[in-house]
């Protein structure tokens, strides 16, 4: 890296900017203020949406420097440069930022491409028509080049190559998107540095063997990379190829050698200085990470294992990249596709053909659809072909490793060790004095010793090292969603659902889990039958058994709960995904080498009023410290678990039915003691939970209060004597 010193600056720039608060940033209008008057701007950017038109507006009279992304409900008859005035009735919603762990990121994902806010509209008039006739032109054209797919290549399948060619992925099959993306392809869904090398590259190559002279070759080259980045939205991948290209262009004009790490180091140095958020963003780090992987461990690489054979080189490649990707894969994702780096093996050397096919059958559908017909033939086996093994990659055991958030230190351990190989290769490659004859690799002790290690620190990258009691109260919005997870590594979900935010278990429950290394759950338990509580847990025995999903033994109802139409539905979801059904109740006790889990309500044959006296309520003891989960119960059922049993004090309480004031009543507030209340509740939710009256009572007892709408998520840690808690949005620690 001495001789690279654009590359070293970026890679010193990234690591800065993400140690830097990512506030520094960041806009935030506020959403409820809204402008003095109807919201107007410059439109710069148009895709169609899901339901509707997605409209980008610049130069806002609500941030001048941010951009406003306006959803319509229909096509909107503008242009790309015309000013535009919202009409009748609007709402703003900022970009959610997340509020538990492993969730993700909207605000931080939106704000990097300078998105602060989102507007939802019906309508708007026309203040201004200056069009930008180049911008408006390519988007026309780019849907019409998106319906010519389709009907080239049928919907499933024409929608892939739209996102391939057109970086419009809107109309991708969900099933066929989740293919792709959990077998390790999903990287030939975005516009990258394949797709410039086709057509830049192709084009100045073909005008000097035109005999064309460099500059009258790399200057159409370039423009037309530049106009096919801008065609396709300029993603961070392909903002990245299109500089990277430019350089080698430029470099050949002046005759000059190319590096392709300086020219890597160039275009993020490029992005960053542009948005500093990118320094946070998984597709710039990923995109950037697989160059940087090929430029610097495929040498060391195809030296260790003195590989001759091009199918051996593919596959060095291919692993470079995999070994360089493979931390910022499970520091944003939390798994991993196994058998990515062997079908890329196959995938991959058919994308030259699938591209050129693709843009030879749209270029002649212009002449006659028939005329199109064995290009589209060959693209659309192609396609199938990519689905078909993709689908019989993830039928293999262990496609998909859920490997949860590694620990920074665990990053630092893995970089510096890959780092270490590559400055002993380089050390091997001088004593040799440069001879190519003399490879290491041909030492069978070094080979080995080096694969050992590399293995090492897989295994230190992707092991979870944990000890102690962890307990988190997931901010699911109106609802409840409790995860613990014992000393002895039994993994138990209380509860999972939401009536204000929309599939909780997809969103927040399940990216919660993976984010935590969970591959089973071995318990999930329902303490009642309300939708706020078991929404998620219908969503996770749905996907129970897909790859890259979360396994669920057994799940813990009650009696009564399966004698309502809602339990009964549940029931039959676990039975046909193969999840054991047991039944609960007062008295029984879950147990492992660690902790105990006993179970204090409902009694076993007694009817009661409604679904919330009937919730299950668990007290969890580990060593001196101790848990109670009261579900949705309010006073009637509290005192009739105190006229049965002696409820010890507990170090913490989960507050019953979100709070409200019909529950965590005197008399057994008396009875439990809590140190900390837990309260699991939504923003400005229309029930008033809190209630005033229960914080009083709480405050009354000596507890601190910790609420999700408040603190987002709250975790806690024990030792089985002491425990520590904290919230996801920081603004609380016990």
């Amino acid at each position: 890296m001495k001789k690279r010193p654009l590359c070293m600056a970026a890679l010193v720039l990234t690591v800065l900017l993400w140690l830097l608060p990512a506030g520094i940033w960041m806009e935030d209008p506020d959403p409820a203020a809204g402008p003095a008057e109807p919201l107007k701007g410059e439109i710069c950017r148009i895709e169609p949406g899901e339901r509707g038109q997605a409209v980008y507006l610049k130069h806002t009279n609500l941030s001048r420097t941010g951009i406003i992304l306006v959803y319509f409900e229909a096509e909107q008859s503008f242009s790309i440069g015309n000013t535009i005035q919202i009409k009748g009735n609007h709402r703003y919603k900022a970009p959610e930022a997340p509020r538990n762990p492993g969730q993700f990121d909207a605000r931080l994902y939106y704000q990097s491409r300078h998105v602060v806010l989102f507007c939802y509209a019906r309508e708007a008039v026309l203040l201004d028509g200056s069009a930008r006739a180049v911008p408006r032109f390519l988007y026309r054209l780019r849907a019409e080049l998106g319906e010519r797919c389709t009907a080239l290549l049928g919907e499933r399948q024409g929608s892939v190559l739209g996102a391939m060619l057109l970086g419009d992925k809107t109309g991708l099959d969900p099933e066929l998107k989740d293919i792709y993306q959990k077998s390790g392809m999903a990287h030939l869904l975005a516009v990258s540095g394949l797709h410039v090398s086709i057509f830049g590259m192709s084009l100045y190559r073909l005008l000097r063997r035109m005999g064309l002279s460099y500059p009258a070759s790399g200057i159409p080259a370039g423009l037309l990379v530049l106009l096919y980045g801008s065609f396709t939205g300029m993603g961070t991948s392909t903002a990245r190829a299109a500089v990277m290209f430019l350089l080698a262009v430029g470099a050949d004009m002046l005759g000059k050698s190319y590096d392709m790490l300086t020219a890597l180091g160039a275009a993020a140095l490029l992005l960053l200085l542009e948005q500093p958020l990118h320094a946070r963003n998984a597709s710039f780090l990923l995109s950037f990470g697989a160059v940087l992987g090929i430029g610097t461990l495929y040498p060391p690489l195809e030296e260790l294992f003195a590989v001759r054979k091009k199918g051996s080189r593919a596959f060095l490649v291919s692993l470079s990249v995999q070994l360089a990707t493979l931390p910022l894969s499970s520091y944003f994702y939390y798994e991993i596709p196994v058998y990515g780096v062997f079908l890329n093996l196959l995938v991959i050397p058919l994308m030259t053909l699938l591209m050129t096919g693709g843009i030879a059958a749209v270029a002649l559908s212009f002449l006659s659809m028939k005329a199109a017909w064995f290009p589209a033939l060959v693209c659309r086996g192609i396609l199938e072909l990519y689905e078909e093994a993709g689908k019989a990659v993830l039928r293999l055991p262990g496609s998909v490793f859920i490997c949860g958030k590694p620990e920074i230190w665990q990053i630092a351990v893995y970089v510096l060790g890959l780092s270490m190989f590559v400055l002993w290769s380089g050390r091997e490659r001088k004593k040799r004095g440069g001879d190519p004859e003399k490879k290491f690799g041909n030492s069978l002790r070094k080979r080995g010793t080096w694969i050992c290690i590399l293995v090492l620190l897989h295994a230190c990258l992707l092991g979870r090292f944990r000890s102690g009691l962890t307990f988190t109260m997931l901010d699911v919005g109106q609802g409840d969603g409790l995860f613990l997870e014992t000393a002895g590594g039994t993994a138990l979900l209380v509860d999972g659902g939401s009536s204000s935010v929309k599939e909780v278990g997809k969103y927040r429950i399940l990216p919660y889990l993976k984010y935590r290394g969970i591959r089973v759950l071995h318990y999930a338990a329902v303490t009642h039958t309300d939708g706020d509580h078991t929404s998620g847990i219908a969503e996770l025995l749905e996907q129970d058994g897909d790859p890259g999903g979360i396994k669920i033994e057994t799940l813990l109802l009650s009696a009564q709960a399966e004698g309502e139409e809602a339990g009964r539905a549940l029931r039959e979801l676990a039975e046909k995904k193969g999840v054991s059904v047991r039944r609960i109740r007062a008295g029984d006790v879950l147990r492992d080498k660690s902790t105990s889990v006993v179970c204090l309500h409902p009694e076993a044959g007694k009817a009661y009023g409604d679904s919330n006296g009937m919730s299950l309520v668990l007290h969890v003891v580990y060593g001196e410290f101790s848990l109670l989960l009261t579900g949705d119960l309010e006073r009637e059922g509290e005192e009739e678990i105190l006229k049965r049993y002696p409820v010890p004090s507990c170090r913490v309480l989960k507050a019953g039915h979100h709070g409200s004031k019909t529950s965590t009543g005197e008399t057994w507030l008396k009875a439990v003691q809590p140190d900390l209340t837990l309260i699991s509740c939504g923003e400005n939710n229309s029930y008033g939970h809190p209630h005033r009256e229960t914080l009083e009572r709480l405050k009354e007892a000596g507890s601190r209060v910790s609420i999700t709408a408040r603190q987002g998520a709250v975790t806690l840690h024990s030792d089985g004597k002491t425990f520590r808690a904290e919230s996801f949005l920081q603004e609380f620690t016990y």
